[in-house]
């Protein structure tokens, strides 16, 4: 099989939602579990369009980087004092 990563065996479940899926893959950052979700269903909620979801998950990795960002500053601050 290539790419073994990329599958699991569901065998023993009767559906898939996003949140198996998650935990499947184990998506812990809820910022990237809050994306995934957004664009595994971009636009089929009826609320909003492909786009808005597209653009939120966007903005949320956006500011999952930004929080990593923080966290090295953060460390690299420590390690000075």
């Amino acid at each position: 099989m290539k790419h073994p990563h990329y599958h699991k065996d569901v065998k023993h479940l009767d559906s898939v939602d996003v949140y198996r899926v998650l935990a499947l893959f184990g998506v812990t950052d809820p910022c990237i579990q809050h994306a995934v979700k957004k664009l595994l269903c971009a636009g089929q909620r009826g609320v909003k369009d492909s786009s808005k979801d597209i653009r939120e998950a966007v903005d949320t990795l956006e500011r999952c980087l930004d929080m990593r960002a923080e966290d090295i500053r953060i460390v690299e601050e420590g390690m000075q004092k």
